[in-house]
């Protein structure tokens, strides 16, 4: 598929069920959750990052994914919820439901009654649970063991969903295998030609024995639970029922790729359909992977082509039939028009005189395509500004007098309302809210649908107590009802999304117009001569920079931090020279910067993670200038790399001197001031298992140097339990304030 492209308006759609996430000032992470046609909603409060105690120790480890064997899936990545409280039309209060330690992994709301279901954990397991939010009853079914699967790998989607009519379909662990014959011992053998690079990997049978789950369905009533025939258990990405419930969509793994390079996981997905009345069965019927249900109310698939057409892709909507025998083909087929480096992004669900109707965004312009027609409406300028967040939500829907579709960014948000007659749009924005605090009451976010004929807005407001409804009406939304109420500490904490990052003081304005640029991170008085850290982030030049607020390794850092966005030029016959001038020249000039234009006037230590903290001790071996480095998480051997490393693609033997000059083993002799050395103790990077770090560690003080080492227990590639992030700011203030210091007085 092509890349998608970039602009001021993005229409990628969420999930089904809208979720937006907000982080309180107390370290807190809330989640409001919307049912799909905004009648109930959810508000789940969480650590804003998981604790050890969230950790099993039983996890194992496949590839780059962690298992855990007591969930029958992937370890989630997330702190569990620890607070959750329903809301809905027609009662003003908050139900607080006794529900402790759910896993993030999302809510399933029935779409005809008041039932939401989820999963709890009790223990080292975890159960399903379902509440009736009208008569404020829940039911934990702890008898029922669910599974996760590769759910928390599978792109948003759910591993719980209700079917037929008060059904829950859900994973399970497969039934214990019966004991077979014992095995009898051989030798592996291994045998290859190259050219190529040999990498011993675990497979997917591997993966299956510790993560493959059975889709079941759970009658909450009764308690009884049956399986769904399928063809063995899998490893289930998610479920998406269809409509009417009759059907899933079941998202699963089918394999890996062996050309990718060996730090990815290499999934590859694959797309089923399985139906779930248990007096009728289809069999297992593999659908495309762009297959989707379309939305429309009934079990009609939208299948878009796997080849775009000439100018577009084409979507087939097919109905399947009551038996197993796929249909002879598509009872409609639309074509949605756009350029061949636009991703078909599209709406889905809509209908137009009887016929399917399909919204797509086409660079400043909304397509209206149906079977017989495509016509453009032009976006309006407010929602295609220079430099906006703005974007179109996942939702659209026709009403009598056109279409509306939601938007929100910017601290706004609003209906976007098509005339499908005059083929214009125009912005109708939800009005602020102010409050005697201060507040400006912006909306901050915003869920739509249509009710009695009319568009709907669902909006939080900043500071204000609830969750406002507006219906529009000509060309504004007044409000409708009162206020739906949040939790007190939810209120009065939450604030919007990070505004976006100022450009940053660019090192190079002349020669290089996306060239290297100083971020500060954490300020510092003019003039004070404390220690600095400048922590680089590396990444391909004309690639999107990462905002110097999403580094979590300087979460908590005490000292003042800067962030180098080093954009690097790599080209397939890199040259050592070449590369040594851009690190070593983007380097000296953000030191100057920091001296100069921030008035920093301290000694300054050089930090990076991964690919970064080789650049890190780079730079301290070959500039006197700086007072120490701290390196998280990196490969210091490149032998261990052989087949090529970040940008490089040629193998050691094609370029041995690149692969040596990015080898810290190679110059630890030249690093003669402090290094701190910080590494996960379960690394599962190929390329960066912690015995590099020990051999570093080791390396560096054999040639008389000074190097602290901190190995981080439960911790991978990347650090996110709350106790090692708070550990990590610790050393990095204690380190920097006693070992640069000590350094800069002695030189």
């Amino acid at each position: 598929m092509p890349p998608e492209p970039r602009s001021a308006v993005d229409v990628r759609p969420r999930p089904p069920t809208a979720t937006v996430s907000g982080t309180t000032d107390d370290g807190e992470r809330d989640t409001v959750e919307m049912r799909p046609d905004l009648t109930a909603y959810a508000v789940l409060g969480a650590p804003a990052r998981p604790g050890v105690s969230d950790y099993n120790p039983a996890t194992v480890h496949w590839r780059n994914l962690s298992v855990d064997p007591d969930l029958t899936g992937l370890a989630p990545s997330r702190s569990r919820h620890a607070r959750i409280a329903l809301g809905h039309d027609g009662d003003p209060r908050l139900w607080s439901l006794p529900l402790r330690t759910l896993p993030a992994a999302g809510l399933a709301w029935h779409p005809r009654l008041p039932l939401v279901a989820g999963l709890v954990q009790r223990g080292s397991l975890v159960h399903p649970w379902t509440a009736d939010y009208a008569t404020r009853r829940v039911t934990v079914h702890e008898r029922v063991r669910a599974a996760l699967s590769l759910t928390p790998h599978g792109g948003g989607r759910r591993g719980l969903a209700w079917c037929g009519d008060r059904e829950l379909a859900l994973l399970t662990p497969p039934p214990a295998p019966s004991p077979g014959p014992a095995e009898i011992w051989g030798p592996v053998v291994c045998e290859a030609s190259g050219p190529g690079h040999i990498v011993f990997l675990p497979g997917l049978a591997e993966l299956a024995g510790l993560a493959a789950a059975t889709v079941s369905v759970l009658n909450p009533a009764t308690g009884a639970l049956r399986a769904l025939t399928a063809p063995a258990p899998l490893l289930v990405g998610g479920l998406e029922p269809s409509p009417t419930g009759r059907r899933l969509l079941v998202d699963h793994a089918i394999g890996t790729d062996d050309s990718v390079r060996q730090t990815d996981d290499a999934l590859r997905w694959s797309r089923a359909v399985l139906r779930t009345d248990p007096a009728v069965f289809d069999g297992w019927s593999e659908v495309p992977r762009t297959a989707r249900w379309s939305g429309a109310g009934d079990d009609t698939l939208a299948v878009a082509a796997g080849e775009p057409a000439q100018g577009g892709t084409v979507i087939d909507l097919r109905t399947p039939r009551p038996t197993s025998v796929p249909p002879a083909g598509p009872q409609a087929r639309l074509t949605v028009r756009h350029d061949p480096g636009d991703a078909p992004l599209w709406w889905r669900g809509l209908t137009s005189g009887g016929e399917p109707l399909v919204i797509s965004r086409h660079r400043h312009d909304l397509r209206l395509t149906t079977g017989h027609t495509t016509r453009l409406v032009p976006l309006p300028p407010r929602l295609l500004r220079p430099g906006g967040r703005t974007r179109l939500g996942p939702w659209a829907a026709v009403y009598d007098e056109g279409i509306a579709v939601e938007y929100v960014g910017d601290g706004h948000a609003g209906l976007l309302v098509i005339d499908r007659e005059g083929l214009t749009a125009r912005v109708v924005p939800a009005p602020p809210m102010p409050d005697d605090n201060g507040d400006d009451g912006s909306p901050v976010r915003g869920w739509a649908t249509v009710q009695d004929g009319l568009p709907q807005l669902t909006v939080q407001h900043g500071g204000r107590p609830g969750l406002r409804r507006y219906a529009l009406r000509g060309d504004r939304l007044a409000p409708v009802g009162g206020p739906w109420p949040l939790p007190t500490r939810h209120v009065r904490h939450v604030r919007p999304p990070a505004p976006p990052e100022p450009p940053g003081l660019p090192l190079f304005p002349a020669s290089e117009p996306d060239g290297p640029r100083l971020l500060p991170h954490t300020p510092q008085a003019p003039g004070t001569e404390g220690p600095q850290l400048l922590w680089i982030h590396a990444r391909r030049y004309g690639s999107s920079p990462t905002p110097a607020y999403a580094h979590p390794s300087l979460t908590g850092t005490d000292a003042p931090t800067a962030v180098l966005d080093l954009p690097l030029r790599w080209p397939a016959d890199a040259r050592p020279a070449d590369l040594h001038q851009q690190i070593t020249g983007a380097v000296d000039a953000a030191t100057r910067a920091l001296r100069e234009e921030l008035g920093r006037t301290g000694p300054v230590a050089v930090g990076g993670h991964s690919f970064a903290a080789t650049l890190a001790l780079y730079a301290l071996a070959h500039r006197p200038g700086l007072t120490g480095a701290i390196a998280h998480s990196g490969c210091y051997n490149r032998t261990l790399t052989s087949d090529g490393f970040q940008y490089e693609r040629r193998t050691y033997w094609q370029a041995p001197d690149v692969h040596r000059a990015f080898s810290a083993l190679d110059f630890a002799d030249r690093l003669d001031r402090p290094v701190l050395l910080v590494h996960g103790c379960e690394d599962t990077n190929p390329a960066t298992p912690p015995d590099q770090a020990v051999a570093l560690y080791r390396a560096v003080v054999a040639t008389g140097g000074h190097a602290r080492l901190l190995l981080l227990p439960y911790e991978g590639h990347t650090f996110r339990h709350r106790e090692s992030l708070d550990t990590v700011a610790r050393e990095h203030a204690a380190w920097l304030f006693a070992r640069t210091s000590d350094t800069s007085e002695r030189t």
